[in-house]
């Protein structure tokens, strides 16, 4: 009697067991059997033009001490850095400014021609920078 009821129980469960796989893998096929909803956005939608807010602000020239070649430093230097960024550094030498500004054509694309960078030069010197000292070698070559 005690085998029977473990027997009749063991095949409810069984029963249970494949009536729940059988009803969930057809929920499954069911639901991967149907297109996935797509978003559906009318035509005029996409084509409106929404008004775009305008933000006018006021073009200030940068604050450049007059100099020869000032207007070559602000269109070909101020287009990368602000002026801010030159008068923080030291009162370099010619030579020194003059690598500096090679450098930026060089190694940074500066779209800048030699005779340009040699402007540029004359006006970094004039403004904040000093002459290269000549050495003992140069006055004796004089």
């Amino acid at each position: 009697m005690q085998t029977l009821r473990v027997v009749v129980l063991l095949l409810i469960v069984a029963v249970a067991i494949l009536a729940y796989a059988l009803w969930g893998r057809a929920g499954r096929e069911r639901s991967a059997a149907l297109p996935p909803k797509e978003l559906v956005v009318p035509v005029r939608r996409l084509t409106e033009v929404k008004p775009i807010k305008e933000i006018d602000m006021e073009y200030h020239a940068p604050d450049l001490p007059p100099g020869p070649y000032q207007d070559v430093f602000a269109t070909q230097c101020v287009i990368c850095h602000s002026p801010r960024y030159v008068i923080n550094q030291p009162a370099f030498p010619r030579k020194t400014w003059t690598a500096e500004v090679h450098k930026m054509v060089k190694s940074y694309g500066a779209p800048i021609d030699p005779q340009q960078e040699r402007e540029i030069v004359n006006y970094l010197v004039a403004w904040h920078g000093k002459e290269d000292m000549p050495t003992q070698s140069d006055s004796k070559l004089k």
